[in-house]
């Protein structure tokens, strides 16, 4: 069953049927990491203060952008990414400005700044035409899952011409290696790995060695955000705009220099807000994000079905024990408990550590569907190993595990059967023929006893033993075990009719009804559990069956039972008569007619 359940999330997982879950899990694990300031990347933030000083106006001035490049420039920012449309144009004075400014961040002839596209068409300064190879231009998409998070990233898509296009923070990261456009563009068609830097904690170069990149049309990246929103230094835009003018002093040692930037509005009125694992968050630090991710190497790396199969197996076995040990709800409480206190800080510490995406949220499913499948073998094995002593209302208490099967006192009425002479015939007659015989007599018994809310307590040897008003209530208990004994005699009757026709022996039973109160409940150990009724009127029953062999009687009841029963059915009184174990006589009477309906 276990085995059967971790293949069935497994595969269930790969083709996405839980993935809704997962999502979640992997939000959870993220937003339990905290926050992990990063040193390898820096936003200069258009925020409000700055919006309300260049008046609220958008598109951005592009000579405010060229100021911002320029002091990016001065500062020795190792490469730009501005986060910034430039599809609506303005003064061919301004462009030429923020062109120029972008022209001189350069070196060998390509520049620094990466620009966000698509690019104007026209002939304009900071047109495709105009800038040619010389600026490497990002793709602006970012595909949001269908609740409309920020969680993936495709690093390539299709671009103008059908040319591959990096998304913004893989540009930025490709240009601080040093590709040109063309040697990038080459790369993510061919699907050539890419030798990106890998940075240290002070946005130094990391030792080489650093792994390679893969990164190609139709892969996405889950981002492994390092904390909420603010988490990455910021620095106003006015401020680097100030030193972007001529007069403008920038510090030697200014948290700019040798790291990745990126430039982007934080304010308001942007609209460029999206909603991440850590909440909302503006699109700028959404690519700072990716950027990070990538000179860190810190990929999220999701197992595949096979360590996921295999870590659900290990579940289900431990599940297995426990489930053994213990019955199919608490069990299946204790394991799912326990897949969440050990596999979430188990799944926390591979994430932490090392970017492994194990998904805590399968064992905990595995284990589940382990306990609800446990609890249906479990029950259909009692309904298949008792259906034939309960009938289907008294099955289902049972199942249920009502309070009244852990033990009470009720007035209940008891009937026990016997079949007369049947160990003298059993001695004359094959087994195979005998167990035929038993098998008719028990089908036809049961049945009756069913029909009328009884519970067959026992079977010895031929004799029946069979319970009315418990565990399921019922407050005529006494005028339905009477229905049920004369249900009985009927037959009985049609049996032997049948058995004389086919040239067999016939059979004759005897029946006692007693009422009175007992104790009903489970009793048993741990290994064994049986529910029975206890008390002296077990043994009234019992005995008042035997009567029938003295008195020449089908059907006895005592007085207790005729009190219950009424005027409904005519007797022949037969006095208070000895039993065995009992100091008092017990009155008793021989059933005639069923008064109700004259049979």
């Amino acid at each position: 069953m276990g085995l059967a359940a971790a293949v069935v999330v497994s595969g269930a997982s790969a083709l996405g049927y839980l993935e809704s879950w997962q999502v979640w899990a992997l939000d959870t694990l993220q937003q339990l990491q905290g926050r992990r300031p990063p040193h390898d990347v820096v936003l200069v933030a258009i925020d409000d203060a700055a919006f309300e000083g260049l008046g609220r106006r958008q598109p951005i001035p592009r000579q405010y952008l060229a100021r911002i490049v320029r002091g990016l420039a001065k500062s020795g920012a190792a490469a730009v990414g501005i986060d910034v449309t430039l599809t609506t144009p303005t003064t061919p004075a301004d462009e030429a400005a923020l062109a120029k400014a972008i022209a001189d961040f350069s070196d060998n002839g390509l520049s620094r700044v990466v620009l966000l596209g698509p690019l104007s068409d026209g002939e304009g300064p900071l047109s495709a035409t105009a800038l040619g190879t010389s600026v490497v231009v990002a793709s602006p998409v970012v595909p949001s899952d269908g609740d409309g998070y920020i969680r993936r990233i495709d690093p390539v898509v299709t671009g103008a011409g059908g040319r591959p296009a990096a998304t913004l923070a893989l540009a930025v990261a490709a240009r601080m290696a040093g590709l040109d456009v063309l040697a990038l563009e080459e790369a993510l068609g061919s699907g050539r790995p890419l030798l990106l830097p890998r940075l240290d904690g002070s946005a130094g170069l990391a030792p080489s060695g650093a792994p390679p990149v893969v990164a190609r049309a139709g892969l996405e990246w889950p981002i492994n955000y390092v904390g909420p929103r603010g988490t990455f230094t910021q620095i106003s835009s006015d401020d680097v705009a100030a030193i972007g003018d001529p007069k403008g002093e920038v510090a030697a040692d200014n948290p700019l220099r040798g790291h990745l930037v990126f430039v982007g509005g934080t304010f308001a009125d942007s609209r460029d807000f999206y909603p991440t694992p850590h909440g909302l968050m503006a699109g700028v630090e959404v690519h700072a994000n990716v950027a990070h991710m990538l000179t860190t190497r810190r990929f999220i790396r999701p197992s595949n079905w096979l360590v996921g199969l295999a870590i659900n197996a290990v579940v289900v076995l431990v599940a297995g024990v426990v489930l053994v040990a213990l019955r199919p709800l608490t069990g299946t409480l204790v394991c799912v408990a326990g897949a969440f206190v050990l596999g979430v800080p188990a799944a926390y510490v591979a994430f932490d550590r090392g970017g492994y995406w194990i998904d805590f949220i399968l064992p905990v499913v595995a284990a589940s569907l382990m306990g609800v499948g446990s609890d249906a073998l479990d029950r259909r094995r009692f309904r298949d190993s008792f259906a034939r002593y309960l009938s289907r209302d008294v099955m289902a208490k049972v199942l249920a595990d009502a309070p009244s099967l852990r033990g009470e006192h009720r007035s209940v009425s008891i009937l026990f059967s016997d079949l007369r002479g049947f160990t003298t015939l059993s001695e004359q007659m094959e087994p195979e023929r005998i167990a035929a015989h038993l098998s008719e007599y028990f089908d036809a018994m049961t049945a009756a006893i069913f029909a009328h809310r009884g519970m067959i307590n026992d079977f010895v040897g031929d004799a029946v033993m069979a319970v009315f008003g418990a565990p399921v209530d019922d407050a005529d208990h006494a005028w339905h075990a009477l229905q049920s004994a004369l249900a009985m005699n009927h037959a009985l009757d049609a049996l032997n009719r049948r058995w004389e026709a086919a040239g067999l022996p016939s059979l004759r039973m005897g029946i006692g009804i007693h009422t009175g109160a007992v104790f009903a409940g489970n009793v048993g150990g741990r290994d064994r559990i049986k529910y029975t009724v206890i008390g002296d009127p077990v043994n009234v029953a019992s005995r008042v069956e035997g009567l029938n062999k003295e008195l020449e009687t089908t059907l006895l009841i005592t007085e207790e039972t005729l009190t219950a029963v009424g005027d409904r059915v005519r007797v022949r009184d037969c006095g208070p008569v000895a039993v065995k174990g009992r100091v008092e006589k017990v009155r008793v009477f021989e059933v005639l007619t069923d008064g109700r309906t004259g049979s």
